[in-house]
């Protein structure tokens, strides 16, 4: 998609404009816009003052920082613990069983091992 030739903040005042009785037609002809487009911006900016922008802005920002860092996070600290399962995906419990029994698995069945 590409990029908007307005600002977030003059978008929203020609919302403003919009809801204070000046025709869509007349505002969409001096932004230079299609009339498809100001409705798209009014779902997307609905109600919004331009000042009210900027806070939406800046929290879509802080909320995607806090993302990143809690993925960088949960990757740090699932390097840390201990592996709960085998890489066959199968549990912990199952790896000791057989360990104990002397079994391996293999693709389609149970093999006990060679000496056993």
């Amino acid at each position: 998609m590409a990029a908007s030739r307005l600002t977030d903040e003059e978008i929203a005042l020609l919302l403003d404009e919009a809801s204070r009785g000046v025709s869509i037609d007349t505002i969409c002809a001096d932004a230079h816009v299609s009339v498809r487009t100001f409705y798209r911006w009014k779902r997307k900016f609905g109600g919004l003052t331009p000042s009210g922008v900027r806070q939406l802005k800046a929290l879509r920002q802080e909320n995607n920082e806090l993302r990143r860092l809690l993925a960088g996070l949960s990757a740090r600290s699932a390097d840390c613990l201990p592996p709960s399962a085998d890489e066959s995906g199968r549990g912990a419990s199952g790896a000791r069983l057989r360990e104990m029994h002397g079994l391996s698995v293999g693709r389609f069945a149970a093999v006990r091992l060679a000496g056993g």
